[in-house]
């Protein structure tokens, strides 16, 4: 998610990763205020040298293309990028057309079509400078990534004719929840909510609009994602990357689809998905909340933009992934059904998982089978919860273990 999902929505979602300027105009050249962490990009005649992060709202003017180039005014290449659209906009941004001057962005509408030019974007943009320190060791995971034969119910049925789109979760269809079974005896089981709890948090973010902001933990990024909240309060507030906690007032919106993602996410520039073997993860979400609608889950994009979704739901609540369901498979002892159309999968469990170790190998790679990866990378993996109500009453979702174990 997002890129604001990480796009979401992620967005650097779902959630995205985003960028300023245009190319049916002169490019917007920007700076920001050393005392001032976030500022409306109209200052440009400030300096700024050796910043290890800043935020500030931009705006960008999209050209033909649907993208624009903006200079960013701090006179060195910043280690990452990270943004939120003010809107439902899904947006990205090349690594690759980063310099130490300008860097380029893609934005894309929610139905995955492009702007016209003269589309004028408005959203919060994240730099940071410094690179982050080297990645927390964490213990090897005992399940094996990949289950000891094909399970026979994994080849997926004819491909959907339904068209593509590269939103995230479209809205639910129905409010009730998968059937859900045992897994057998011999199968992992799920944990109850985990012990540990943010008491004093470091960082506390309040967002009632699209702007949710966010926080970097080492190589990772806590992110109060805001890609199409309606009348909700999102109070987020982190100890660490791997012990934070999200206060939702959510009431049932309109289109009654996916308001926020707010999510833990790493960035990463093009890896090749056979580096990425698994995550740990640990959630625990209201205990009583009848009219709660949402799902926890990972979430990844896959090759390049916002054009390959992948997700797997470790938690659901009457929710219903987009496209259509195509089969199952069991990796690391659980049972997942598929549903798939083109540029999004979901990986939904058939029991809840609070916590574990995800073998995010296996799904890669059952997507590299089916030919749902045609480029086999990616840019952002994330772990959050994609929340469509809480029925209006404050609802507090707990995150307290994320960290991805690579090559």
């Amino acid at each position: 998610m997002p890129p604001t999902r990480s796009l979401r929505s992620r967005i650097l979602v779902p959630a995205a990763v985003l960028a300023v300027g245009a190319l049916v105009a002169a490019p917007i050249v920007v700076h920001a205020g050393k005392d001032s962490p976030v500022a409306t990009a109209n200052a440009a005649d400030s300096t700024v040298t050796a910043l290890p992060s800043v935020g500030r709202v931009e705006t960008c003017v999209l050209d033909a293309s649907s993208g624009c180039t903006v200079l960013h005014g701090f006179g060195q290449k910043p280690v990452a990028i990270t943004a939120t659209a003010s809107g439902p906009a899904m947006v990205s941004i090349d690594p690759r057309r980063t310099t130490d001057t300008s860097y380029r962005l893609r934005a894309l509408r929610y139905d995955g079509d492009r702007y016209r030019a003269g589309t004028k974007l408005t959203y919060t943009v994240h730099y940071d400078f410094t690179a982050a320190p080297a990645q927390p060791t964490t213990p090897t995971p005992t399940t094996t990534t990949t289950p000891t034969k094909p399970p026979t119910s994994s080849t997926p049925t004819p491909t959907p004719t339904q068209t593509s789109t590269t939103t995230p979760t479209k809205p639910p269809t129905s409010t009730t929840p998968p059937t859900t079974t045992t897994p057998p005896t011999t199968t992992p089981t799920s944990t109850g909510s985990p012990s540990q709890t943010c008491t004093n948090p470091s960082f506390v973010t309040t967002s009632t609009n699209n702007q949710g902001d966010g926080r970097t933990f080492g190589a990772y990024y806590v992110h109060n994602n805001m890609w199409n909240n309606e009348n909700g309060t999102y109070t987020l507030s982190a100890c660490n990357y791997n012990n934070w906690y999200v206060d939702v007032t959510q009431p049932l919106p309109g289109d009654k689809g996916v308001q926020a993602y707010p999510n833990v996410h790493k960035d990463y520039n093009d890896v090749a998905l056979s580096k990425i073997q698994s995550a740990k993860f640990a959630a625990s979400t209201p205990a009583n909340c009848p009219a709660c609608i949402y799902n926890v889950a990972f979430d990844a994009w896959i090759g390049d933009d916002l054009n390959n979704e992948l997700m797997i739901w470790t938690d659901n609540k009457g929710q219903v992934p987009a496209g259509r369901k195509v089969g199952t498979v069991t990796f690391g002892g659980f049972t997942y059904d598929v549903w798939h159309e083109s540029g999004y999968t979901a990986y939904v469990s058939q029991v809840t998982q609070k916590s574990g170790t995800m073998p995010l190998a296996s799904f890669f790679n059952d997507m590299i089978t089916r030919g749902w990866a045609p480029k086999a990378t990616t840019w952002q993996v994330d772990f959050g919860v994609e929340v469509v109500s809480t029925g209006n009453t404050k609802q507090r979702f707990n995150f307290t273990d994320f960290s991805i174990q690579e090559n």
